[in-house]
Parts: structure tokens; sequence; C-alpha cells
């Protein structure tokens, strides 16, 4: 009998995700600019472009690694950059990831636990009961073929294994929403399959959110329910894969349709800070008292007007100066 996944709290249930007017600049580069994308609840949207367009950085501002300095990640109909401490941690229990980019899947897996500990140990971190940890994991690693490599240290696998390692411990949770950035990288035809068939049975299980990034044509078409497409830090075309992809059968299809055809270009650093908020002030709530220096003085001044005014009336009536 398959086990249950895990439930989360009722408001965190496959969220929406949305990216509005997301403006990012990374070492006086305009990486993302006035970019706009929906993720709708309990769908796959999966995320197409060359490399170097941006796709990392927006996976980072959705995962909580990197505040945009424009613009607003909603998840669940929560400003994620704009809530409080314990609102982001909330939020994160309900996310899983698995992160791409120059590290290779590094950053997704702790060196020092064993395969299967690194799974146990995410579940433990959930409130998942001991009982239920360990089958929890070995189904994940049954899936991603990673069950001979129970007992060794990441560090000891080859790169290939690295990558379904990474893979599974994002998707061991069960969680409403899971980002996967470069979902096909390192992988031969054999092992992607079983990521493929990893990734439609977490979404059989739990009908999350997934948010993908790729490079690969056809696994896009496999998986996706909406497709985005990704260029100069803009999306540029977005909208069911057999649409999007209508005529592109090809790597040189897929430049010509829309890396070459996109007149606009790189976006202007000047235009981007324009468009960013550069110093985002931090949110005022409840709980917080912000005082200003010059307000400070202004209360002193006061008190002494008010006390010196108390003084002359006592005097000016005759009665005593002494307040007390």
């Amino acid at each position: 009998m398959p086990l249950e996944p895990i439930r989360p709290r009722p408001g965190l249930l496959a969220p929406e995700v949305e990216l509005d007017n997301i403006t990012t600049i990374l070492d006086d580069s305009a990486v993302l600019h006035r970019l706009r994308l929906l993720v709708p609840a309990g769908m796959v949207t999966v995320l197409m472009g060359p490399s170097g367009v941006g796709k990392t950085t927006l996976i980072k501002h959705v995962v909580g690694l990197l505040e945009p300095d424009g613009g607003t990640v909603w998840i669940g109909g929560r400003d994620y950059w704009d809530s409080s401490k314990e609102e982001r941690q909330e939020i994160r229990r309900g996310l899983g990831a698995m992160l791409g980019g120059h590290n290779l899947f590094s950053t997704s897996v702790f060196s020092s636990l064993t395969v299967l500990e690194n799974l146990t140990y995410s579940l433990e971190a959930l409130g998942v009961p001991d009982d239920e940890r360990h089958d929890r994991a070995m189904a994940r690693l049954r899936e991603l073929r990673l069950v001979e490599e129970s007992d060794r240290l990441p560090d000891t696998l080859p790169a290939h294994a690295s990558k379904r390692l990474a893979l599974a411990r994002a998707l061991v949770a069960d969680a409403p929403l899971t980002v996967l950035d470069e979902i096909d990288v390192g992988l031969d035809r054999e092992h992607s399959t079983a990521m493929l068939d990893a990734v439609r049975s977490l979404r059989a299980r739990t009908g999350c959110t997934l948010l993908v990034t790729t490079h690969n044509l056809e696994l896009a078409r496999s998986i996706a329910d909406n497709l985005a497409i990704m260029v100069n830090g803009r999306i540029v075309a977005s909208g069911p894969p057999e649409e999007v992809l209508d005529g592109v059968e090809t790597t040189e299809d897929f430049d010509r349709r829309f890396e070459f055809s996109d007149f606009v270009g790189p976006p202007r650093l000047e235009d981007a800070e324009a468009a960013a908020e550069r110093r985002r002030p931090t949110p005022k709530r409840a709980y917080q008292f912000a005082v200003e220096p010059q307000m400070v003085w202004i209360a002193v001044a006061a008190v002494v007007l008010l006390a010196a005014l108390f003084i002359a009336v006592k005097l000016f009536s005759g009665g005593s100066a002494a307040p007390f």
C-alpha cells in the first residue's frame, strides 16, 4: 500500500506563485527586468531559455535565497519578501527545491550525511514520525535508482548519482510547492527516464505546484502544463507547450523562434535601476517601533517648553513654581 503524502497546512496546499514586475541587478548588470510570470496552483510550469538569461536567479527569488531589487514574489497569496520571519519559515516548510548552477547540486545535500540520511533528515525536520521516515526515503531512492548507494556519502558519488540524490531530497517531502532547477543537466537518457518518472509520481501523489527549468525540448513537452520562455531577463512567450513550441523541433528552431528574434535585446542597466526599488524599506509592523533622531529632539524641546510655560503661569499667578 503506498504511503500517504505529508499533509501540509491547508493554506500551503498547492500554492499559486506569481512573480510581478521583478527587476534584479547583480554586479552592475541587469539580470531580470520587469519580469512577470504566473505559476498556476497544482500545475507543472516549465521555464526554458538559453544559458545565462537569469533562470537560476529567478529560482533563487522563489525559494528565498535572493531578494529582487524591485517587484513582488507572491506565494500562496503572500508577498514572500514582505513577510515576517515566521511567515517565511512557514512558506519554506511547504517548499521542496533542487538548485542547479555552478556548484552542480552540491548545495542541495549535506556532505556529512549518507544518501539515506540526507532524505530521512529532511523528513525529521518536517516532523514526520520515526516509523515513516525510512519507508518514504527508500521509496524515493528506489524511484531514482539509488538504493545500492544508500550508505555512501555524497562526495563519493559520480556526478549523475549526485544529481539524482539532490532530486530525491527535493521530492521526499511531498511538498505542496516543488522547484527543480536544471533538472536534466548531467543525466544520460536512462537516468533521465527515472527522473521523469519520479517527477510524474510526485505529481500523482500530491497534486503539487511544480516549477521546473530545463533546456530539453522533449522533457518540456512531456511534463509541462504551461511553458514559459525566458530571453534577456524577460518572459517573451508563455502558454501550453503545444502552442508555444508549435513548429519548434530542434535547438536551432528554438533559437530562431525566441533568442534571435528578441529585438528588444538585453535590458540596459539604467532602465533596470529606474525600475528597481534599490533600497526597499523594512516593512513596519505592529511590534516594530522606529524612532528618528530628529523626532527625539523635537519631543525634548516640547517638554522643556511646556515646563517653562508651567513655571511662568505659576509665577504670574503668585503660586508655587514647584510642579510637585
